[in-house]
């Protein structure tokens, strides 16, 4: 009876492991959106897929006063992301220029920025801005890489961002995530 208890207790480990799999990605896939598409890495989900109907979306991200559309993260685990990239749009206000836009947020930025550095950025055809920096948000700091880009007339903010200790470790995951990034036509 109790091999019979211990083959049970197994079996039943074996196929919770089994399902769990099952839930996790095991090969890169592509996020579509309306207006971009980009590639979502190994073992990284969407909000929605890590909170399911209770994520939120379209809230203003990190004071930037822009809207985020969709956030991916590592690991997959509901409150343990160590690593986070985020595309976040706003309308370009009439009369205002990204470069003057990008200046204006960075300068009113609350709570401060610290150690920030700045570089124009190109995507292809499209040139844009980028600024690295390291801020608290909520108890923890992160080290965010922000690169914002034009396209008929909204504002984009790529955003990636991981705690100041290990964000050179998601280094090359950034780089490839932003490879893959496209605008739709």
């Amino acid at each position: 009876m109790l091999r019979i208890r211990r083959i049970a207790a197994c079996w039943a480990l074996l196929m919770a492991l089994s399902l769990a799999c099952l839930n996790q990605p095991s090969e890169m896939r592509t996020y579509e959106g309306e207006k971009f598409s980009f590639t979502i890495p190994v073992d990284w989900q969407t909000n929605q897929e890590i909170w399911g109907e209770s994520a939120a979306s379209g809230q203003e991200f990190k004071g930037l006063g822009v809207q985020e559309l969709v956030l991916i993260q590592y690991p997959q685990q509901q409150g343990k992301g160590k690593a986070f990239f985020v595309v976040s749009s706003a309308t370009l206000a009439e009369g205002q220029d990204l470069e003057s836009r990008f200046n204006q947020v960075y300068q009113d930025a609350v709570p401060e920025i610290e150690e920030a550095s700045e570089q124009s950025f190109a995507l292809g055809e499209r040139a844009g801005f980028e600024i690295t920096y390291k801020r608290p948000w909520g108890e923890p700091w992160w080290k965010f890489r922000d690169i914002w880009l034009e396209k008929d007339g909204m504002v984009y903010v790529l955003s990636f961002y991981a705690s100041p200790n290990s964000f050179d470790t998601y280094a090359e995951t950034f780089k490839k995530i932003l490879e893959s990034f496209r605008f739709k036509e």
